[in-house]
């Protein structure tokens, strides 16, 4: 009986603490995924586009530019969703104005490209070009914000 008592239970190793705003990280990476598919699957529509000779996409320069650009951006800002998310769960604990800035930028970019080349007049994008200006920004503020906090983080 003395055993028993004299058994105590193991102590667990500590843990590193979660990072800060852990659903904002989350979020990310969930909206990168997202992302991808998303605009990958366009770019596949696209080159269905080119392939059956669609006459409103063929005959429209302007609207191929803006859907192609919609395509890159998507993509590439749902792989920069994924690195930022990857890095915020390792060593950069970025605050969540930069997690929404750069979740709001990723969503805009894109949607501005697309969004002008649906309806525009002749030789010009549509207005919705007009939400791209501020989703760069957006998208510089966060990364600026991810290398301040994986600096502070040494």
């Amino acid at each position: 009986m003395n055993q028993m008592a004299k058994q105590q239970p193991d102590a667990k190793p500590e843990q590193a603490s979660p990072p800060r705003n852990i659903e904002g990280i989350r979020g990310m990476a969930v909206q990168g995924w997202i992302s991808l598919a998303v605009w990958m699957t366009i770019g596949l529509l696209l080159e269905g586009l080119l392939a059956f000779r669609a006459p409103g996409y063929l005959d429209d320069p302007q609207r191929r530019e803006l859907f192609r650009l919609a395509h890159a951006h998507g993509a590439m800002l749902g792989l920069l969703l994924l690195a930022a998310a990857w890095c915020a769960e390792r060593f950069a604990h970025p605050g969540r104005p930069a997690v929404l800035a750069l979740r709001l930028g990723a969503l805009l970019m894109p949607l501005a490209f697309f969004l002008a080349g649906l309806q525009h007049p002749e030789g010009d994008p549509g207005l919705a070009i007009w939400l791209a200006p501020p989703g760069a920004v957006l998208i510089i503020f966060a990364a600026v914000s991810m290398a301040l906090a994986s600096r502070s983080s040494d």
